[in-house]
């Protein structure tokens, strides 16, 4: 192989590297709060209708690659007090339903627990653990989930964490 082949070659294989390391990556637990405080924001300026549109949104910054978002792991999604989803931004066919009674593969009622987690606490946030697909590495991880109460409404704002 020519010289220059070979540079070319081996430049691919370091950056094919590189990419496959950052998204092994995971988002800490100091960054899902940082999503939910700028989704708490976002939905302070620009209200109920137009928040749950963008939070929706596949390609939207809080549920994609992006500056709030660097690792693209994070997403949002909600609950009220009934286990009702108006938000998933990684699942479309969730919004729209309630959940209250969905388990993992370990039988941990995950809606169950953020509701909980959110609506029973002191502080109105909390973290729940459970197991889900991961949306960088398609494999089920344990998961560790973050909800925080919306001001004035009957409804959390969550996202997660993968261990």
């Amino acid at each position: 192989m020519k010289p220059k082949a070979q540079h070319l070659v081996l430049a691919l294989i370091i950056a094919s590297a590189s990419q496959w390391a950052c998204a092994l990556e995971k988002s800490t637990e100091a960054e899902a709060i940082a999503l939910i405080q700028k989704a708490q924001e976002y939905l302070k300026k620009n209200g109920m209708e137009k928040s749950i549109l963008e939070f929706n949104r596949l390609d939207s910054p809080f549920n994609s690659i992006s500056e709030m978002n660097k690792k693209g792991d994070l997403y949002l999604f909600s609950v009220d007090s009934k286990g009702y989803q108006a938000i998933h931004g990684k699942n479309p066919k969730i919004p729209g339903k309630v959940m209250i009674d969905m388990r993992d593969s370990d039988g941990v009622y995950i809606i169950k627990d953020l509701v909980k987690a959110c609506m029973e606490s002191k502080d109105g946030k909390g973290w729940t653990q459970y197991r889900w697909p991961n949306p960088v590495s398609k494999e089920v991880e344990v998961k560790r989930g973050y909800i925080e109460k919306v001001p004035g409404v009957d409804m959390c704002l969550g996202t997660g964490i993968y261990k």
